[in-house]
């Protein structure tokens, strides 16, 4: 296989710029969804009840979010390697990393189920539980920004040739495509 093209997401991006990026999406999402949510639930009294609970779904949006990018490779075994390092000696930050060439639709797959299934779930909520309706905005909202790399990834992959794979190492990642003759 030859590179088609290596993209360094450190270089590139920079962790500030992404985690700025990140910030931004995750306020202006929530700006932008709050009015008009409240507005269509308007006739229910909002609830500050279960904060609690509302903290403990904000700690495990994270994991969720990681566990729904594995789920999608988790068949193909070594050739996605996972760690667990610890920031700051409280924070646990999980890396899902395709190690060896996996296909182009498959990575892309694996980057946005998170995206597509814990968004979609918090939505329904709205509906299901009005009352609570801005506790589910707020993790809407901040698991969107988290969606932030994923989606710089997907829009690095978009214009890549079609049966074309991708290797991932710890600056970013390398774009496949095999050498036919």
């Amino acid at each position: 296989m030859n590179c088609w093209k290596t993209i360094n997401f450190h270089k590139q991006y920079g962790f500030q710029r992404i985690l700025f990026m990140s910030s931004l999406t995750m306020v202006f999402s929530f700006l932008f969804l709050y009015t008009p949510t409240i507005a269509f639930f308007g006739y229910n009294s909002l609830n500050d009840n279960y904060f609690l609970p509302f903290m403990a779904a904000f700690l495990l949006v994270y994991p969720a979010h990681k566990l729904l990018h594995f789920l999608p490779v988790v068949h193909l075994g070594k050739k996605i390697k996972k760690s667990i390092d610890i920031h700051y000696g409280i924070f646990p930050l999980i890396c899902i990393r395709a190690a060896d060439p996996i296909g182009k639709t498959q990575f892309i797959f694996a980057l946005i189920m998170p995206m597509l299934v814990i968004n979609t779930a918090l939505v329904i909520c709205c509906f299901l539980f009005p009352h609570y309706v801005h506790y589910f905005l707020i993790l809407f909202a901040y698991h969107f920004g988290m969606c932030v790399p994923d989606f710089i990834r997907i829009k690095s992959l978009w214009k890549s040739p079609r049966s074309c794979y991708v290797e991932e190492n710890e600056d970013g990642i390398e774009i496949l495509v095999s050498n036919v003759s």
